[in-house]
């Protein structure tokens, strides 16, 4: 009890306090050393009550490039992988043996065309939609073409589908505010701008981030589903015979809003079900969201403290739901319930995930598949506290410009910092009162 009174009587004094500060400066340091030396370099498995039967492709985006593409085996291991662009935001099967993959990389200005190369921005973007063999990662075809730089920028997602037997290629031009499709020879077939029937706002230069139209999937012939991000809206694009385009917006105001948000707020990769549902990725909202045929939310799944900034949710076959987790860097199988029964940490900022069929499925998850109305879904809706939302943001904002595995342990190391501080005042106070002290 003596030694209990001592050392609350010398912490009361600043050079115990001072002490104090240091001891706890170490010990963070110490976890958060810890921390980044045990960071994984590879996927691991995190959850596996419910293991797929088959792998899963995942597109990785990375925070300062570091992007890639994977396939996941259920017990997590990686069983292919492509790293040459900087960025990969979409990937699906094209036949067992090759991948098509929505790629950015930058490039620097002497490498660039014009006018990119002179355009006052450093470096610019080079979007290219790539088939990689998967035996030898060999690029056997390709479609690319430059933009002003790789921010809001890139080619976020394209969809392979077939015509008279000839494939075509959909892809979505954030850059350029516009869908277009090509045949495999690279010829125009069709192409939609924003410009065609929506007003940009007024200030807005031509590089501004307007429609941040980020997806596009054919749900049946002459139909193009597309997201228009900065919209909150997903539509259709009808494409006829001649190439005229009709868009018919399906969710969402349909129009350009800088700060209000309504049913969806910057939504990722909506997909189209059975019976005419839609999934959709709910990106700011922290959920997978499914609307029924007649407009209304029929499930809906996540929350803060589940999901943080998911792109995709794929509803696979047996009613689960595959989701790419973007801020908490993983993949998420959930059931109808909302249980999650399988998980890998990828790290890196996840942005697409894709199940792998035999045989292969050239589509992204805009399949028949069972919808909410269709079975027994319960929704599920868990978030966080605001404290742990705010400390989630600053970890997922510190990735763009940390290394990420410094950016894991962040708040280990903000608290070594702040207490190597506070000592250092202690240690200044107890200098500065010894020397006011008067002398006997």
């Amino acid at each position: 009890m003596q030694r209990l009174r001592s050392a609350a009587a010398e912490l009361r004094t600043p050079g115990g306090r001072a002490r104090l500060f240091a001891v706890l400066s170490l010990v963070f340091l110490v976890v958060a050393v810890a921390g980044i030396v045990t960071t994984p370099t590879q996927p691991v498995l995190t959850v596996d009550e419910e293991p797929p039967e088959n792998n899963t492709l995942v597109a990785v985006q990375g925070y300062q490039d570091g992007g890639k593409a994977l396939e996941i085996t259920p017990d997590g291991e990686v069983a292919w992988e492509y790293s040459e662009p900087d960025d990969v935001f979409d990937l699906e099967l094209v036949n067992e043996s090759t991948v098509q993959v929505s790629t950015a990389s930058t490039v620097p200005d002497s490498d660039c065309p014009e006018p990119y190369a002179s355009d006052g921005y450093d470096g610019c973007v080079r979007n290219a939609l790539q088939h990689v063999d998967r035996g030898t990662n060999e690029v056997v075809w390709e479609y690319a073409w430059y933009d002003v730089e790789k921010h809001e920028h890139e080619l976020h997602d394209a969809d392979r589908y077939v015509v008279d037997g000839e494939a075509r290629y959909a892809m979505a031009d954030m850059g350029n505010d516009r869908v277009f499709a090509v045949d495999h020879d690279g010829t125009l077939r069709w192409e939609w701008n924003a410009t065609d029937d929506y007003q940009m706002p007024d200030g807005m230069g031509p590089e501004g981030d307007w429609t941040h139209v980020n997806d596009v999937d054919r749900i049946e012939p002459g139909v193009f589903q597309i997201s228009l991000r900065n919209f909150d809206t997903v539509a259709e694009l009808h494409v006829a015979d001649d190439g005229d385009v009709r868009v018919e917006p399906v969710v969402g105001p349909n129009e350009f809003h800088a700060d209000d948000e309504g049913e969806l707020y910057e939504q990722h990769n909506p997909d189209r079900l059975a019976d005419g549902s839609l999934i959709v990725a709910d990106s700011e909202h922290d959920r997978i969201v499914e609307f029924g045929p007649d407009g209304d939310v029929v499930w809906e799944v996540g929350g803060s403290a589940t999901f943080d900034w998911p792109r995709d949710g794929d509803r696979l076959p047996d009613g689960d739901t595959l989701v790419a987790d973007s801020y908490n860097d993983r993949v998420v199988e959930v059931t109808p319930d909302g249980e999650v029964v399988w998980a890998v940490e990828v790290g890196n900022l996840v942005y697409e995930v894709d199940r792998v069929t035999t045989p292969a499925d050239a589509s992204d998850g805009s399949r028949p598949a069972p919808s909410a109305t269709q079975g027994e879904f319960s929704s599920a809706m868990t978030d966080a506290n605001v404290v742990a939302e705010y400390l989630a943001f600053g970890i997922a904002v510190s990735k763009y410009v940390l290394p990420y595995a410094v950016a894991e342990q962040l708040y280990w190391l903000l608290g070594a910092v702040f207490s190597l501080l506070l000592a250092g005042v202690e240690r200044y106070r107890a200098s500065s009162r010894s020397l006011s002290l008067p002398s006997r």
